[in-house]
């Protein structure tokens, strides 16, 4: 431990800290001494939370590889509130043994779907449901609600809940009867690929429903009902029974073509028995004879193409900003090095710089396809992780870019430094306030005041072009049905967010510098009065305030360094 603090006080001071004659030490080697100390406990301080800043990406890439961020598929809670979109629709229906009960459904019920379509949907609900019909003494009471249906939410889906002998609540206050609930959305297959009505079914009278634990990929388990029935119903009426049970099929390329990601869904009937306790919920739809507090809802994933490739260039990206970041082998081996902080050199350590965009990349993707998770359990904490891997791409980006700008060669009698070295504790380094505010500042802003309309609406306003509709609340609204040409990236509704703080970030890191020019040695701008040419290297114009400036050499390599 002493021999690395000593290797700290001689790599800062350019001097050895070999034990001498303390009666022969004057005041000033005391204090200087000192303020070596002071100087490298600063420095520390400073690397450690560049050291944070740098491997947050690869943190941040074990997390998501573990939570299955290229092949993921898990329950997506769902329960009758406006949390989750509810809204009453209508209570009118009226259900036989052969169909809709004519002149008892509302205009704007069967406005939702074709005339033909409508009427299907009765003739399978009546069957589905015939043991409660009888049960019943020959009718039962059905509810419509929507769940969406609002330009806020920007897609729609219908659910039918049946009463043997009431029409029941969408958004009931306490525990009520049902006979059975049916959900109905829009696909595609491979037979039908212009589109087809898609309908969920859970029944209380049927043996076969029941309740198993499903093991999310995530490794989370959810409640689920066995054996959901699920019917296609096309736009002329004719009816056809599912075995695949998936909609919502959506493509989005956020790293082009090759790492193509398709986002899925597979309908299913959740039983709410541990939902019902951890939201701490008042009402809730559970079947009269079988009791099972149940509500219709989906399993949603993804799959990355090429992801084993993405995941590779992941390590080596990572494995190059280890090796880049080598600013304490040389402490701890008790040879000189350059003592600028990280943050503040950044400018000049470009190739670490470059691993880091490079690393924090997929962050792009990893935002698209976080937003598919936002109901589930852990999805809001891969959306702020895959948030923070955006924010570190465009923040050390621009980092990277005004760096290399900054190497063309201009004769200019002034200029304006947006970063300069530490050279002592009481210096002011603007490349700090340009890094981590940047980082500080996206962060929030895109995990919260986005979090709504990109990360819990896949579907909104970010849908792709839809095949079929449900004609909801007077308009045409998407739900589970969409083309091959995929969803613009999350990136595209986050861009406003993310670049003005950079900007705001970089304006200010100029401006402060400027201030403490001006301050210090009155000036706004800095003198181009040194212009440092290396060999093997191009001409980099750099701004060195009026200060000493100590050469150390060792091993015939000279280490150039701003004296305490």
């Amino acid at each position: 431990m002493m021999r690395m603090w000593s290797s700290f006080k001689y790599t800062i001071t350019g001097r050895s800290s070999r034990p001498s004659d303390v009666s022969s030490r004057s005041d000033s080697s005391v204090k200087t001494e000192k303020t070596a100390s002071k100087t490298a406990l600063g420095r520390i301080v400073s690397n450690v939370v560049a050291g944070m800043l740098v491997f947050l990406p690869i943190f941040t890439l074990i997390v998501l590889v573990t939570q299955d961020m290229f092949d993921r598929l898990v329950v997506s809670v769902n329960t009758q509130t406006t949390t989750f979109y509810w809204s009453d629709y209508g209570k009118s229906c009226v259900l036989s043994a052969t169909g809709w009960t004519p002149s008892t459904c509302d205009a704007a019920t069967k406005a939702v779907t074709p005339d033909k379509t409508f009427a299907a949907i009765g003739v399978v609900l009546s069957q589905q449901w015939s043991k409660e019909i009888a049960e019943a003494g020959g009718a039962l009471q059905v509810t419509t609600c929507v769940i969406g249906g609002t330009s806020d939410v920007g897609w729609a889906n219908m659910q039918f809940i049946a009463g043997y002998d009431y029409f029941p609540a969408c958004l009931p206050t306490a525990p009520q009867d049902i006979a059975g609930v049916a959900m109905l959305e829009t696909t595609i297959r491979d037979d039908h690929v212009d589109g087809l009505f898609f309908l969920t079914l859970y029944s209380d009278l049927d043996p076969s429903m029941t309740v198993y634990s499903y093991g999310n990929s995530d490794g989370t388990f959810q409640n689920l009902m066995a054996n959901p029935q699920r019917t296609l119903i096309t736009a002329d009426g004719n009816i056809e029974k599912d075995t695949v049970g998936g909609d919502y099929i959506i493509y989005s390329r956020p790293l082009g073509a090759r790492y193509l990601v398709m986002g899925y869904c597979l309908t299913e009937i959740e039983e709410l028995s541990q939902v019902v306790i951890d939201q701490g919920l008042t009402g809730w739809s559970q079947g009269k004879h079988s009791k099972h507090p149940v509500v219709p809802g989906w399993a949603c994933g993804h799959k990355v193409s090429n992801a084993q490739e993405l995941i590779d260039l992941q390590i080596v990206f990572a494995f190059g900003t280890l090796i880049c970041f080598v600013g304490f082998g040389g402490v701890l081996q008790g040879k000189p090095v350059l003592t600028y902080t990280i943050l503040s050199g950044l400018e000049r350590r470009k190739l670490l710089v470059a691993f880091v965009v490079l690393n924090a990349m997929p962050g792009l993707l990893y935002a698209d396809v976080a937003r598919i998770y936002y109901f589930t359990q852990n999805g809001f904490k891969i959306w702020c992780l895959s948030c923070i891997m955006v924010a570190n791409f465009f923040s050390f980006g621009l980092v990277f870019v005004v760096s290399v700008l900054d190497m063309i060669p201009l004769q200019l009698g002034h200029v304006v430094s947006y970063s300069a070295p530490v050279s002592s504790t009481h210096r002011l380094p603007p490349s700090q306030l340009l890094a981590a505010p940047t980082l500080s500042t996206n962060t929030p802003k895109t995990c919260f005041t986005q979090r709504l309309h990109i990360s819990v609406n896949l579907f909104d306003t970010l849908s792709p072009q839809f095949l079929v509709a449900l004609h909801v609340n007077d308009a045409d609204w998407p739900s589970g049905s969409y083309t091959s040409a995929g969803t613009p990236a999350a990136l595209t509704y986050l861009a406003s967010s993310i670049t003005l703080p950079l900007l705001i970030a970089f304006l200010c890191s100029i401006v402060l510098a400027m201030i403490y020019r001006c301050i210090v040695h009155q000036r706004y701008f800095e003198g181009n009065n040194m212009l440092l040419t290396f060999e093997k290297s191009v001409h980099v114009l750099g701004v060195v305030q009026d200060q000493q400036l100590l050469v150390l050499c060792k091993n015939a390599k000279l280490y150039h360094v701003a004296s305490p």
